[in-house]
């Protein structure tokens, strides 16, 4: 029994399996490996918050659990898996529709990109694999509950309909890349609807691009913004609601807590009841903001009465921050490079 035992404390932690841990915690399956509350992180290991790559040889499983009635949804809030090209053939992170691995694949991922996804029932099984060679930084991801099936494909890429993705180029070249032959179906046609699947728009160059996009005021590809209305400003497009004039309220950087976009430049005005005398502003926990010595290039600052509070970046979230009077701005600026979650601000005004 004590052989066992020890031969457990070597292989099991936290509920997930390690092949082999090289005897150094940082490169263990990071987290605990069952979820089951709203809102929550998985990293691929555990040392990943003190900058350490993930480990040779891992096969990490994680399963989380919806409410009845939910789904589960994924969105990266950093990803940086050896790339094995679109079999991810070295190092990749697998996701299963349900609660074990021998559930329905939702794909494997590899690479520095990772877009929103989410199960398509209450429970969604995530199982990360590496090999013996090259080792990356890992990844963290951001999960929540949600109430409706969640599946991009990049810019790049044709959506099969089972609903995985694959490079463009594979689309009606003969081969079953997709699995289900949905790739080679229609190929003898034009239309935008046989181009591009799941609704997409179809540019006038051949690529497809979600259908949210067009009208937008980006120009995304070379037709997508013709014969639409007026657009909103961009800066107001990118960063939402700008005026906060509630006694409670929540900031979120752009498109959080999926990526912010490059080049951002959000002013956030909290402005309530001349009768309030104080605010309280937090940072929730999942705070990601690129990092660098002096919060140059991406960061967050908060000015109260010509004071500031910042500017913060990385990812440890500020410490509560209490404030005299009833108005503050909050602002968010992005540079050209280097996309993360972002942050999200609650403030309350006493």
């Amino acid at each position: 029994m004590r052989a066992i035992l020890l031969l457990c404390l070597g292989l099991c932690v936290n509920g997930s399996t390690v092949r082999r841990s090289g005897g150094r915690r940082s490169f263990q399956c990071g987290s605990q490996a069952f979820f089951n509350t709203d809102n929550g992180t998985i990293s691929s290991h555990s040392g990943i918050d003190h900058g350490h790559n993930y480990g040779k040889d891992l096969d990490c499983v994680w399963t989380i659990e919806a409410p009845k009635g939910k789904m589960v949804e994924l969105t990266s809030l950093m990803f940086d898996i050896e790339n094995g090209g679109i079999a991810c053939n070295y190092d990749w992170l697998e996701l299963f529709d349900g609660n074990s691995t021998n559930s329905t694949s939702l794909g494997r991922f590899c690479g520095s990109t990772f877009r929103p996804i989410s199960s398509t029932q209450r429970f969604l099984t995530l199982n990360f694999v590496t090999d013996g060679s090259t080792q990356q930084r890992g990844f963290k991801l951001f999960y929540n509950f949600t109430d409706h099936v969640v599946k991009f494909c990049a810019l790049n890429e044709f959506k099969c309909a089972s609903g995985r993705c694959i490079p463009n180029r594979y689309r009606c070249d003969n081969d079953d890349d997709c699995g289900d032959d949905s790739d080679e179906a229609n190929c003898g046609l034009t239309t935008t609807s046989s181009a591009c699947s799941g609704g997409d728009f179809r540019c006038g160059s051949g690529t497809c691009i979600p259908q949210v996009w067009v009208c937008d005021g980006d120009d995304d590809c070379d037709t997508d913004e013709l014969g639409c209305r007026p657009a909103t400003p961009a800066n107001q497009r990118v960063c939402g609601q700008t005026n906060f004039t509630s006694p409670t309220g929540r900031i979120e950087s752009p498109d959080y807590p999926i990526s912010y976009p490059n080049n951002a430049h959000c002013v956030y005005h909290i402005h309530v009841d001349p009768r309030k005398t104080s605010l309280g502003l937090s940072f929730n926990s999942s705070f990601n903001i690129e990092s660098d010595l002096n919060c140059q290039y991406d960061y967050v600052e908060i000015q109260v009465a010509g004071r500031k509070y910042g500017p913060y970046c990385g990812n440890t979230p500020p410490s509560t921050i209490n404030v005299s009077g009833n108005e503050a701005t909050v602002i968010f600026n992005s540079d050209d490079s280097d996309e993360y979650a972002g942050f999200q601000l609650n403030y309350d005004a006493i």
